[in-house]
C-alpha cells in the first residue's frame, strides 16, 4: 500500500489560507492484495494460470478544500474522491460538511457523502467447496455461467416439498406431480456483483455544560444503500435442456447448491446514533456513559438474500475513574454490554448471545524512580462470552504492565 497526501496551503499556496482563509489538501493512494491460490478457498481462474497469484488492486485520489465564514465560527468543507477498482469502472465520492460553533463550548455538525465499497477479497475471488453448498465469489471471472443458469433455492424447497406432498397424499405420479409444481420454481434474478453504493446523511453535537464539568456528545446517521452486497442461495441443475430442468431441481443428485456474493435489489437503509456523557465530580472522580443503537432494514425482503450486517443494535458503556484514590494511585472500573444479535458468515450462521463484561484498572505511581506500575483485568469476573459465532470464547485476561519514564 502506498499513500501520500500534501497540505497545498501550508505548502504552496499560503496566501489562500491568510487572504480568503481556505484549507486545500490533496492525496492519493494504491493498494494492491496478493491472493495465494491454496486450490479451495482461492484458485486462479484465469486458463494456464492456477499456481499464480492473483492480483486484485485500486487506486484513489481526493481533493479537500475547507472555507472559515462569519469569523470561523462556520466551517464549510468539499471533497471530491475518485477510486479505480481492476475489475470496475472510475467511481466519484463527494462528500460536504458544516460545522456551526455559536460558542467556544458548543458545536453542531452536518454532513453527506456519497461513497462506493469495492467487493472485499473474499467477495471477489472466494472459491470454498466443502462437500455441500459452494461459496463462489462474484466476479465474472469466477462465476460466470452460474447466475445465468440458476434457480432460487427457496423456490427449489417449496417445489420439492409440493411434489412430494402430490406423490404421498395425492396419489400422483412423480412425473405428473412435477409437472404440477414446476411454476413454483424462481428463476435467479440475481447478477454479478458490482460496487456497493451508499448515500449517508450525518448530523451530531458536543458541548459542555454545568461549568464545563458536563460533556456530551451525541450524533444520529441515516444511510442509503445500493447494490448492497450479500448472499443469495441458489442452485443449478445438471441438465440445460428446458423439458428437464423441472425433474433435475427435484432430484438433489442432479444440481449443484451454490451461496453466491451478490447485490440486493431492493434499497437497504442503515440508520442509529449514539450519545456519550462524561461529567467530572469533585475531587477528580469522573464518570462517562455511552450507548449506541444500529438498524439494518431491507425495505423488500428478498428471497435467499444474507445481508450479513453482523451488528448488535444495543450497546452501553459505563465507566469511573478517580485519580488519587490514595496516594498516587489511580483506579479505573468499566462495565460493558451488548445486545444480541444474528449472525451471517461464510462459516456459520446463527444467534450470538447478549454479553457483558467488567474491565479494572489501578495505576501506582513511583516518581522517586519514575515508574509507573498498572495492574489490572479485562473481564474481571471471568465470565466466558464469544463475540462472534466460529470464535472463541473469552474469558478474564489479568495484566501487569511496569513502565519508565526516561524524562
Amino acid at each position: 500500500m502506498l499513500e501520500a497526501q500534501v497540505n497545498l496551503t501550508e505548502s504552496y499556496l499560503q496566501s489562500l489560507k491568510t487572504k480568503y482563509d481556505i484549507d486545500l489538501l490533496v492525496g492519493a493512494d494504491h493498494r494492491t492484495y496478493i491472493i495465494v491460490p491454496d486450490g479451495n478457498y482461492f484458485i486462479n481462474p484465469e486458463m494456464g494460470k492456477e499456481n499464480k497469484n492473483i492480483n486484485y488492486g485500486k487506486t484513489g485520489g481526493f481533493v479537500s478544500i475547507n472555507k472559515g465564514l462569519l469569523q470561523n465560527k462556520l466551517k464549510l468543507g468539499v471533497i471530491l474522491r475518485a477510486d479505480k477498482n481492476d475489475y470496475f469502472s472510475t467511481t466519484f465520492n463527494p462528500r460536504l460538511s458544516a460545522v456551526y460553533s455559536p460558542a467556544y463550548d458548543h458545536n453542531i455538525r452536518v454532513s453527506f457523502q456519497s461513497g462506493y465499497r469495492f467487493p472485499s477479497i473474499f467477495e471477489a475471488f472466494s472459491n470454498v467447496n466443502s462437500g455441500g453448498v459452494k461459496r463462489v465469489g462474484g466476479l465474472p471471472v469466477m462465476s460466470s455461467g452460474i447466475f445465468e443458469n440458476a434457480w432460487l433455492a427457496t423456490s427449489i424447497t417449496a417445489f420439492q416439498q409440493a411434489v412430494l406432498a402430490d406423490i404421498n397424499q395425492n396419489g400422483l405420479l412423480q412425473a405428473a406431480a412435477i409437472e404440477k409444481n414446476k411454476g413454483l420454481l424462481k428463476k435467479n434474478p440475481y447478477s454479478y456483483v458490482k460496487p456497493e453504493h451508499a448515500q449517508t446523511w450525518e448530523a451530531g453535537y458536543k458541548g459542555l455544560f454545568c461549568d464545563k464539568k458536563l460533556y456530551v456528545n451525541a450524533d444520529m446517521y441515516l444511510s442509503r444503500f445500493n447494490n448492497f452486497i450479500a448472499q443469495a442461495n441458489m442452485n443449478v441443475p445438471n441438465s440445460k435442456d428446458v423439458a428437464l430442468i423441472p425433474a433435475d431441481l427435484y432430484d438433489k443428485t442432479k444440481q449443484s447448491p451454490y451461496r453466491m456474493y451478490t447485490n440486493s435489489q431492493s434499497v437497504i437503509y442503515n440508520y442509529g446514533f449514539s450519545v456519550g456523557l462524561n461529567y467530572q465530580l469533585p475531587k477528580g472522580l469522573i464518570i462517562a456513559a455511552n450507548t449506541t443503537f444500529a438498524k439494518l432494514k431491507n425495505a423488500e425482503k428478498q428471497d435467499g438474500l444474507e445481508d450479513g450486517f453482523n451488528t448488535p443494535q444495543w450497546m452501553y458503556n459505563v465507566t469511573a475513574s478517580k485519580k488519587n484514590l490514595l496516594e498516587n494511585l489511580d483506579a479505573t472500573l468499566a462495565y460493558k454490554w451488548q445486545s444480541n444479535y444474528y449472525s451471517q458468515t461464510f462459516l456459520v450462521n446463527g444467534n450470538v448471545p447478549s454479553y457483558s463484561s467488567l474491565d479494572a484498572q489501578i495505576t501506582y505511581r513511583l516518581p522517586e524512580v519514575k515508574c509507573n506500575i498498572k495492574i489490572g483485568a479485562s473481564n474481571l469476573l471471568n465470565h466466558y462470552y464469544r463475540s462472534f459465532l466460529g470464535g472463541p470464547s473469552v474469558g478474564g485476561m489479568y495484566y501487569v504492565t511496569v513502565g519508565y519514564g526516561i524524562k
